[in-house]
This record gives structure tokens, sequence and C-alpha cells, in this order.
């Protein structure tokens, strides 16, 4: 038995068709909404009901009184959906996790072929900003998220900027809400990441990923010992 599609599901589909064939570019205006719909052949309301989806998704925007646009593209729709389609806690946090080591880490010697000493500097600012906090007995977010997009700074690729920065907001989220603070951990976090910043500095592909694994792996053993193993395992293949 066929499922009927929405008919506004019909309209998303067509004006994204639309904005492909017509070569529409971020910031680019869309017809007006009464040529809109007789060029798709679709009533008003369906269009609106359906403009109204594609800007909840960040396709295009809607500006009162002066049409309708493509929307500069954007993770922040995943960001806000994501979280709610996963259910919290210890293992989807954990499972999180792996992505970001394995796309981080992957990075990570073109990275240290690439990044210049201005940049280790900040690194080092940000990482002493984040000791200092910890110590005190404060959270650091800010820091941490404007250490992982300095570092990757250097390979000049904004999808993996964007990326990055998406499994970082993501993570954090979900792990704020799955586990409490710990002052300790927070400590032993900022830690990791001037041994990063030295490793770096040195110049050494191997003492960056030796790092940069320790560092989640510290994450990780945060977690119950069953949490754990599937990274413990994934380590070992890659030694």
């Amino acid at each position: 038995m066929t499922t009927k599609v929405p008919a506004y599901r019909q309209v998303q589909i067509e004006i994204k068709k639309y904005i492909k064939s017509n070569h529409l570019k971020f910031g680019d205006c869309l017809p007006p909404e009464a040529q809109l719909a007789k060029n798709l052949g679709v009533s008003r309301p369906s269009l609106r009901e359906a403009v109204k989806s594609l800007e909840s998704l960040g396709i295009v925007e809607s500006r009162h009184g002066e049409g309708i646009f493509v929307k500069e593209f954007s993770f922040d729709s995943i960001v806000e959906n994501l979280p709610y389609s996963m259910n919290e806690g210890d293992e989807n946090v954990k499972k999180l996790l792996h992505v970001r080591k394995y796309l981080e880490l992957g990075a990570i010697p073109a990275v240290v072929e690439r990044i210049g000493p201005e940049s280790i500097q900040r690194l080092r600012a940000l990482g002493e900003r984040m000791l200092s906090k910890a110590l005190d007995k404060q959270t650091f977010e800010q820091e941490d998220r404007d250490f992982h997009a300095e570092m990757y700074s250097c390979l000049k690729n904004d999808f993996l900027l964007s990326l990055i920065d998406l499994f970082w907001k993501v993570f954090n989220e979900m792990n704020q809400s799955a586990r409490s603070v710990d002052h300790w951990a927070l400590e032993a976090t900022a830690r990791d990441h001037l041994r990063v910043v030295n490793m770096l500095e040195k110049k050494d592909v191997f003492g960056v990923l030796s790092a940069h694994r320790e560092h989640f792996q510290s994450i990780v053993d945060s977690y119950p010992e069953d949490a754990s193993s599937e990274l413990q395992v994934a380590e070992k293949i890659n030694e």
C-alpha cells in the first residue's frame, strides 16, 4: 500500500527542485509567493506551509515584506534537533564521542604540518585559561569550543570546521544533560589540552595523536566501565 505524501511535503520537494534548477545561491530571492505558487502549480496555503517547514530546516528564510530567500548553509537546525532524536544517556553520549574522535584524529597529521606559531600561541592561551577556570571550579565551554576551532582552522576547510563544531555542540549538550559537573575532570581536561599544545609546538604528529587519544579516553573512562569497552577495542586496533 502506497503512503500518500502530504501536499506540503511535495511542495517542499518542488521548491528545492526550483532552487537547484535555477542555480539559486545564498541570498538569492525566490519569486513572489503568488508567482512561485503559479510556477509550481500549487496552492498558496500549501506553499506557505512548505516554506515554513523549509525555514525550520534552514533551507530558506522568509523576510516580512521582502520575500523568500535562499539561506546560507548551516548545521544549526541539526544541532537543535539531533539531541531530541536520540535518547539521552551515557551510551549515546559515548557513541557521539567516538564520532568526534575519529573525525578529529583523522585531520591531525595535516594540522601538525600546517599550523603556525601564532595559532599555537592562541591555543596555549586558551588552554591556560581553561586550567585557571578549572582550578577555580568553573566550567569553560567557550574556551574548549574555541580551542577546537582554532586547532583545525589552519586547514582552511569550512566544511570540516562546521562538522567539528557540530559534533562539539551536540556532544556538549548531551553530555551536560547526562552528567553532573566533575571539577577534577575539568582540571584533567584542561591539562589534556595543554599537552596537545606542547606536542603541536614540537611538531610531533604521534605525540599530538597520543595526547588527543588520551583526552578522549579520559572522558570515556569517566563513564561506567562497560561503556568504555568499545573505545578500548578501537584503541587496540589503532595501535
